[in-house]
Parts: structure tokens; C-alpha cells; sequence
């Protein structure tokens, strides 16, 4: 291993540390009723993040009851590499398996929420569970769909049509703590996959 890269995974490890005594100490503000599910979506993201994944977190929230009904974190580069394994889709699958809709899934009172705006991929996946509501803490301007939502085919805009896809009311705190996380994974990730081919 080069002198580079082992100063680059030194700094890695170091920035991950900092960030994850800062989620230790973070208490959720009861001015933002979205700290919880965010502040789940932030322990994915940095448990991704430390697995060697981007740091992308999701969860799925019962607005009703405020429980969290299953999360999950980004698992592409790890165990193994898996193109599928983004943290929304993880989250999807475990809930799907838990849940074990018929069509069409009841999905009323879930929120799903995830770290980083979601990816076309990954969008489209949301629109087909039924979830009706997502909530992302921070926006993917290079690879987020929703933004980018009237790109989408017709026929997604139209099944999702009436839904909501915004960010939520919460601590900036969490907002920066997974700005950190997506930079480092960016940092990492993204010069691997331009020099691949």
C-alpha cells in the first residue's frame, strides 16, 4: 500500500471518529419533530461509512406511533460489492420482508428518510413501494432524482404524482454531520469509480 493511501485511510478513520463522538452527543431538539428518524438515518449513514460503504443511512418512520419500522444503511463496497445494496434499498428490502405486503402494500403513515437525496434508481424504487412521503437531509445535486423529478418517465411522475419529497425540519446539526459523512465518501469513492474504466 502506497504512503498515500495509508495517510488518506489514517485521515478517514480520524474524520470518522470526530463525526461519530458528535452523534453521540447529540440530543434531539423537540422544536424539530424529525430529529429521530433523522438522527437514525445519521447512525446508518456513519455505520456505512465506517464499513468502508458511501455514508448513506435510511430508515423508514411511523409518523403515527413515532417508531422507527426498520433501517438500514448503504452496503455496496461491503461485505462485497454490490451495485444494489444503496441504504434506500436495503431499507426497502428488510421492510418488504418484515411486512410481507400484498399488493398494494399499506403504507400510510410512513415516512421513509434517508441521508442524501435519493438516486434515479433508488427513486423509482420509492415509487413503487407506495411510500407516499420521503424525506432526505441533504440534497444530491450530482446524483439526486428529485430534483430532477420532472426528468423522470411519465408514467413514474404520474404514480407518484401528489406525493412528498422534500427535506425535513431538523437539527443543522444532523444536516452538517452527514455533509461531512457525504464528503468523505465522495473524496473516497468517487476517484475510484472515474479512474475504474
Amino acid at each position: 500500500m502506497s504512503t498515500n493511501k495509508i495517510v488518506m485511510k489514517s485521515v478517514i478513520k480520524s474524520k470518522l471518529k470526530t463525526l461519530a463522538k458528535r452523534i453521540e452527543k447529540f440530543k434531539p431538539d423537540p422544536i424539530y419533530k424529525y430529529d429521530k428518524p433523522a438522527l437514525v438515518t445519521v447512525k446508518e449513514a456513519l455505520k456505512a461509512a465506517k464499513k468502508g460503504n458511501y455514508g448513506v443511512g435510511a430508515c423508514i418512520y411511523n409518523k403515527k406511533t413515532g417508531e422507527i419500522v426498520v433501517s438500514g444503511c448503504d452496503k455496496v463496497y461491503h461485505p462485497y460489492f454490490k451495485s444494489s445494496m444503496h441504504a434506500e434499498m436495503v431499507t426497502l428490502d428488510k421492510f418488504e420482508d418484515k411486512m410481507k405486503f400484498q399488493f398494494p402494500p399499506k403504507v400510510n403513515n410512513l415516512i421513509l428518510f434517508a441521508s442524501l437525496e435519493p438516486c434515479p434508481m433508488c427513486m423509482t424504487r420509492i415509487i413503487n413501494s407506495g411510500i407516499l412521503k420521503v424525506k432526505y437531509l441533504e440534497p444530491d445535486h450530482q446524483g439526486g432524482m428529485i430534483h430532477l423529478f420532472k426528468n423522470l418517465p411519465p408514467i413514474w411522475q404520474k404514480i407518484a404524482k401528489n406525493r412528498v419529497y422534500k427535506q425535513p425540519a431538523c437539527s443543522l446539526e444532523l444536516i452538517d454531520i452527514v455533509n461531512q459523512l457525504h464528503i468523505i465518501a465522495a473524496d473516497k469513492f468517487d476517484a475510484k469509480l472515474v479512474n475504474k474504466n
